[in-house]
C-alpha cells in the first residue's frame, strides 16, 4: 500500500508514498525525475509529485491488478500490463493514449522500444506479442519453444 524512496547509501527513508488499497506491485520515475508512478494489485496506476511528496492523479488503469510499468525510452509516456490481460499506454498526467490487445491470461512483463515503435508484453499464456507501437495493431505472437508442433 506504500512506496518508500531510500537515500544512497546511507539507507535512511527519504520520503514514503500512501494511497494504494492493496500492494504495490511496480513503480517507476519519469525521466526528469519529478514524478514517481506506481502500479497496484488494487488495479490503480498512481501518479505522485516527489518534490510535494502528494498524489497528482488515480488512475482505472486496468480491470484486474497492474502487473508492470514500464516507461517508454526517455518519454514521460509509461506502458502497464494487468491481470485482465490488456497492455496500455498513458501519458505522464495518466491519460490513456491506447490499448494493445485484448487477452484473456495475466500480462507480467512489457516494454518498448527506445521510440516506441515495438512494444511487447508476455504473460502467463507464455506467448510473447509484439505490438506496433502507433496503432496497437499486434505484429506477431511468438509462441513458447516447442509450442504449436
Amino acid at each position: 500500500k506504500f512506496l518508500k524512496v531510500w537515500d544512497l547509501p546511507g539507507g535512511a527513508l527519504a520520503k514514503s508514498f500512501e494511497g494504494h488499497t492493496q500492494h504495490v506491485l511496480d513503480v517507476g520515475w519519469t525521466p526528469d525525475g519529478k514524478r514517481l508512478v506506481t502500479a497496484g494489485a488494487d488495479a490503480e496506476v498512481k501518479v505522485w509529485d516527489y518534490e510535494k511528496g502528494e498524489k497528482l492523479k488515480d488512475v482505472k488503469a486496468h480491470a484486474k491488478q497492474v502487473t508492470r510499468l514500464a516507461f517508454v525510452g526517455k518519454t514521460p509516456t509509461f506502458l502497464t500490463a494487468g491481470g485482465d490481460g490488456a497492455v496500455r499506454l498513458f501519458t505522464a498526467d495518466g491519460g490513456q493514449v491506447r490499448q494493445f490487445g485484448d487477452g484473456k491470461d495475466f500480462v507480467y512483463a512489457v516494454s518498448a522500444g527506445p521510440d516506441g515503435a515495438v512494444v511487447a508484453a508476455g504473460g502467463e499464456d507464455g506467448v510473447v506479442r509484439l505490438y506496433n507501437g502507433a496503432t496497437g495493431q499486434l505484429v506477431k505472437a511468438l509462441l513458447p519453444p516447442g509450442a504449436g508442433r
